[in-house]
Order: C-alpha cells, then structure tokens, then sequence
C-alpha cells in the first residue's frame, strides 16, 4: 500500500499544508492566515485543512505515515517544543509535537522552518550534492541553517543558524530580538519597508509612489522591484544596500564555515540580481580569499514549496528504517 507524508510550513502571514507522496511530489497543497490563529487554534486549522485534503485526494489516517512541521522560531527539535516566536509574540513554551499528536493522530515532527527549507532544498533543490551548505530566508524575518559535513549543525541549546541576528553595527537599530544593529533590522521585509517609506514621505523622489497610487502604506517590495526594473535610482540603491548589508553579514559566516553555497529563498529573493549582485561583489571583495573563492550564491531553487517539502522530509528521516 502507498504510504504519504503531510508537510506543513507556519509562516509569520500564511501557514501552508501539503500531502506528499514518497518521493517529495506535492500532491494537494493549500494555506490560511497565520495571523488569524494563535496557539490552539492554529493547531485546529492545520488539522482540519489536512482532514480537507485528505477527503479530496480519498485518503485516510492510517494512509499516512506522520506529519512534518516547521515553525520561525527558536525551539527543542527533539521535544517538538517551541520556545517562541520571534516575529508571532502569543507563541510561547508550546508543546507543538504534542498537541498536534493529539490532535491529528499522526506521528508529528517539528523543527525550525529555515532548517526545514534546507533540507527541501539540500534533497530535492538547489543544495543537491553538496556537504557543507548555508540557507538563509529572506522575508518577514532573516532565518538560518548551516549544514557542515551533510549534518545540521544545532549548538549546544539546539538554536543554532540564527544568521538574521548577527549583528553587524554595534551602535545600529534595535532588533525584534532585543539585540541591537542586527542584519535583519536591515534587511527584513518590514524594517526595510519601513525605511522606504520614510523616504518617501520625506520628499524623496522616486516612481514607487505611482506604482502604490500614491498609498505609501501600500508600498511592497514588489513594487520596489518594479520601479528599480524600470530604471528609478532610488530603487536601485536601495536593492544595492541590501545586498551589500547581506554580503557583509554573509562574509563573516563565510570566513567562519567555509560553505561550499549559499541558499537564499524567501520572498525578498523574488529581487533577483537586484540583490544578489551587489551580495555577491561585496562578499568577493570582503571574504578571505580562499573562503571566498569557494562559497557560491545561489537563489533557492523549491520556491515557496521548499517549506512544506522540507517538514515533509522530517517524518522519513526519523522514520527511516520503516520505510522500504
């Protein structure tokens, strides 16, 4: 009998829930707010979306073999315990596994949703074949995972890969982890965001505002990618500034680890070259040489699915031996 597999990605807007079969194939996927279900609640719509799905594709509990689930923020993989947060404060100490087992009926397994994209990427995506690999988000927040030798590496307290809270200003702005000058207080999708529209309500002159209709609250940066595409300077430097604030971050994690490549998904990559030349010029021209010349830059190759592949990944990887 096929077995199949439910990956469920919890993002800081939209939570994503997919069946899968064995061999990573998304079969029926669908999402709901984040934002609209705090704790217990979102418990209950990840189930009842997967019960959805499950009804439409005919399949029954005992057809799966568990549930993967990645979630951003800090947690005890092994407990299936979240610690918190970062970016949804109401979520924390959270048993995730445990409820969800109860929940679903399924054998549930839990990681960091960066993690989970990496192993998306470094199974089926863009890391297939290499050993020592950095994956970073580029989103609401800047996540992390580094896989040195072919194993995630996790630290002492399971929490490591947190690249978006290498500081990288000591007298920058504050994060929201508490630290101060974080990369992703300047490169996160609403610090950066925040900045752009500051800008422009001082005067500055750019085709942004007409892309928006005016709304400067509208503003997204899809439609800085537009207006830099259509050749406006300001959108232009500012896609410069990120990507040079990323290229030194990712310099320091380069000379550190010694990666082989870089992953980068998430919706800010959707820049393209916008972002990823100048990251790749500043980290040439920063990184130690060996180091340097070795780490390549590449977008993530899975897209908005890496998450859901990658949660999906978790239930054979820690039910290998009852796969055949």
């Amino acid at each position: 009998m096929n077995k199949f597999l439910a990956g469920v990605d919890v993002g800081a807007t939209q939570t994503k829930v997919a069946i899968l079969d064995l061999k990573g194939h998304i079969l029926l996927k669908d999402n709901f707010s984040t934002q609209m279900h705090r704790k217990n609640a979102l418990i209950d719509a990840v189930s009842d979306l997967l019960d959805s799905l499950s009804r439409r594709l005919r399949l029954k509990k005992r057809d799966f073999l568990g549930l993967g689930i990645g979630v951003p923020g800090l947690l005890d993989f092994k407990r299936g315990l979240v610690f918190y947060f970062i970016n949804i404060p109401a979520w924390k100490n959270v048993p995730l596994k445990k409820l969800l087992e109860k929940k679903t009926g399924l054998p549930t397994f839990v990681d960091n949703d960066v993690k989970v994209m990496a192993r998306g990427e470094v199974t089926y995506g863009a890391g297939r074949g290499y050993d020592n690999v950095i994956c970073l988000t580029l989103g609401t927040g800047v996540g992390g995972a580094v896989i040195i030798d072919g194993k995630m590496r996790r630290g002492q307290d399971l929490v490591a890969g947190e690249i978006g809270h290498v500081p990288i200003n000591e007298k920058g702005p504050r994060c929201n982890c508490g630290g101060i000058g974080c990369i992703e207080a300047y490169v996160g999708r609403e610090y950066f965001l925040k900045e752009v529209k500051k800008d422009i309500r001082r005067g500055v002159r750019t085709s942004v505002l007409a892309i928006s209709n005016n709304r400067i609250a509208d503003i997204t940066p899809e439609m800085l990618t537009k207006a830099a595409l259509g050749g406006d300077r300001y959108a232009l430097n500012k896609w410069r500034e990120m990507g040079e604030h990323l290229g030194v971050a990712l310099t320091g994690v380069v000379n550190l680890l010694n990666p082989e490549l870089i992953i980068i998904g998430g919706g800010i990559a959707g820049a393209g070259d916008l972002v990823f030349r100048p990251l790749r010029e500043t980290l040439k021209k920063r990184a130690m040489a060996i180091q340097g010349r070795t780490a390549k830059v590449v977008r993530a190759k899975l897209g908005n699915d890496a998450g859901v592949i990658g949660a999906a990944e978790l239930v054979k990887i820690n039910l290998l031996k009852k796969i055949s």
